[in-house]
């Protein structure tokens, strides 16, 4: 049975939700099949049937699952024939570990650099909500943003240091092969990609190769997408 998943439809087919994207590569990294349903940022109705007011929202079955860690263990429990995001119970802790350092570092040092190129690019109905919401998690206009993007792009690059060490010493996140810890910091990367033409990573950065080996993961499937 084909998985449906709800996730953020931005201005010329964009899908620029991060977590979002920790979801499509876990899908295809188990192998599944899955339908897509882009909505607004701003409409909660059309995923009021997950008793959430975010993406991602994923139906299996009759099964609804919300937050991309969720349903990276639902993937995981209820497809153990598929590869393993986790590579058992350890990997799962460790993963959900790092997954939060992402969320709790990674995420917060990206947004204040790219914040207005995701304006720029959201779809229209979005454009109030968004502007509200942002400002108030960056504490500053957006306008304010792009004028401090450079220093925005300096504090990145420091909180970013442990991954660039670990990246020289090993190809992926996750060791000799990519799994669910490399997909969670690539939502990062593939959330600026999408929303932002300015390059983030410089060519001599390890993060840069890792993610260009990101980006050719199933069949290119985040690389073949529509990007600023």
């Amino acid at each position: 049975m084909t998985i449906t998943l709800w996730e953020l439809g931005g201005k010329a087919g964009r899908r620029y939700s991060l977590f979002s994207w920790r979801t499509r590569m876990a899908l295809a990294h188990k192998g599944l099949a899955y339908e897509t349903q882009p909505v607004c940022m701003s409409d909660k109705a059309a995923i009021a049937f997950s008793n959430g007011k975010t993406v991602p929202v994923i139906k299996d079955g009759e099964t609804v699952v919300r937050d991309s860690w969720k349903i990276a263990e639902h993937l995981e429990d209820h497809y153990p024939q598929s590869p393993s995001l986790f590579g058992g119970a350890i990997g799962r802790g460790v993963s959900q570990a790092f997954n939060t350092w992402v969320d709790r570092v990674a995420v917060p040092a990206m947004l204040p650099v790219i914040v207005a190129d995701i304006h720029e690019r959201i779809d229209p109905r979005d454009d109030g909500f968004f502007r509200d919401m942002m400002e108030k998690i960056v504490k500053k206009t957006l306008e304010q943003t792009r004028v401090e993007r450079d220093d925005a792009l300096k504090r990145l690059g420091r909180a970013l240091e442990p991954m660039q060490a670990a990246l020289k010493r090993q190809p992926w996140v996750c060791g000799v092969a990519p799994a669910y810890a490399d997909y969670a910091l690539f939502s990062v990367f593939q959330w600026a990609r999408v929303m932002s033409p300015h390059e983030v990573l410089g060519p001599e950065d390890p993060l840069c190769a890792w993610r260009e080996r990101m980006l050719d993961l199933h069949g290119g499937l985040a690389r073949n997408v529509p990007t600023a």
